[in-house]
């Protein structure tokens, strides 16, 4: 007895054609461990000490800036805005930014800077 028998049994009319036969597999993971593995993956940090130094130096390096550095992902250095609008107004900045970061002693020989809406 399939779905569309136990349908037609209860209600009388056979499954309409939009209804699944079968659940389909939704998510990217196949299990419930490989979920929580990636949730815990998320979540650890990287501890890179450019970017550790940086988070602390970025008021003093850009007082007036509406970015602040958020996190450090494969070299890539994403700094949250608030919103869409100050996302726009940072664009011409990066490079101004950029080659401020450079200029640290500490610097990495390459810096990639990419923007993300965080609300804090």
């Amino acid at each position: 007895m399939d779905g569309n028998d136990r349908y037609r049994d209860e209600f009388g009319a056979p499954l309409p054609r939009y209804w699944p036969k079968e659940p389909d597999r939704r998510g990217r993971h196949a299990s419930f461990a490989s979920a929580v593995t990636a949730a815990f993956a998320d979540l650890t940090t990287v501890h890179e000490p450019f970017f550790d130094s940086l988070a602390d130096r970025w008021p003093k390096l850009f007082p007036n800036l509406p970015a602040r550095p958020g996190r450090y992902d494969d070299g890539k250095i994403f700094l949250y805005v608030a919103n869409a609008p100050t996302l726009y107004l940072m664009r011409p900045k990066l490079a101004a930014v950029r080659r401020t970061l450079a200029a640290l002693p500490d610097a990495p020989k390459k810096i990639d800077l990419r923007l993300e809406i965080r609300s804090w």
